[in-house]
Formats: C-alpha cells, sequence, structure tokens
C-alpha cells in the first residue's frame, strides 16, 4: 500500500538527485510519481501527493532569484555581513543593522518576492547566534 510520505520522500530525493538534469528526465519521474501517487488510498493524501508530485520540477530549479532593486540591495546588505572581517562584536553589530534594513526592505519589496528577502535573515541569525556560541567559549 502506497503512502504519501513514500511519495514525498521520493520526491525529495529526486530533487537532490536530479540536480541539473534535463527536461525530459524530469517529466519522466514526475509521471513515474503521479502513477505512484495515484495508488495511494486515502484521497486527501493522493490530492496531496500529486500537487507535491507537480512542485518536483521546482524544487529541482530551486527558487528563482529576485529582480526587484529591494531584493538586489537585501543580497548586498547580506553579502556584507557576511563578508566582514572585523571582530565577532563588530560583526553582530553589522548583522543586527543588516536585519533591521532587510525587514524594512521585504517590506517595500513586490509582494511575490517579500518572504524570500526576509528570510535572508534567519543566515544572519545563525551567524549572530555563532558569533555569540563563540565569544562564550572563548571567555571561559
Amino acid at each position: 500500500m502506497v503512502q504519501y510520505d513514500d511519495v514525498d520522500a521520493q520526491v525529495l530525493g529526486l530533487a537532490d538527485s536530479l540536480q541539473g538534469a534535463d527536461e525530459a528526465t524530469v517529466g519522466a519521474e514526475v509521471a513515474r510519481l503521479k502513477t505512484l501517487a495515484e495508488q495511494i488510498a486515502d484521497e486527501r493524501s493522493r490530492q496531496l501527493a500529486l500537487i507535491r508530485v507537480q512542485k518536483l520540477p521546482e524544487l529541482i530549479r530551486g527558487p528563482r532569484p529576485g529582480t526587484s532593486p529591494e531584493y538586489w540591495r537585501a543580497s548586498t546588505v547580506l553579502a556584507q555581513v557576511i563578508n566582514d572581517k572585523g571582530s565577532p562584536a563588530e560583526q553582530i553589530a553589522h548583522a543586527e543593522r543588516a536585519i533591521a534594513e532587510i525587514g524594512e526592505l521585504s517590506r517595500q519589496a513586490p509582494l511575490r518576492e517579500s518572504r524570500t528577502i526576509l528570510r535572508m535573515n534567519s543566515t544572519l541569525k545563525r551567524l549572530i547566534d555563532r558569533r555569540r556560541r563563540e565569544g562564550l567559549e572563548g571567555g571561559s
């Protein structure tokens, strides 16, 4: 008996393994997974699996880069923080300022890019957490 989780696991696996694959290969896998998903007994799970299968090409391609000025500015701000060679305290302060700026850029951006821009802050938050941990470990 085929379950939603079986189909989902295959979609996720193929999203990684088919990077750079040609359209025919991706299409063949979508068709195969669609046939598999149609075997799921539960109607709701079957429909969810079919939707998931149709998203495989998008998962392989990955998110499209933004095109708005806000997206490009946020990307530049993120890169500047990542490339910052200052002390951990300076890097943390720089990242905190960048988080605020990226948040504002997200609010100004077209709706289709707003969440993508805002997600850039997760990288900065991880950087801040890492620098703070390093400071605690170095100070003990």
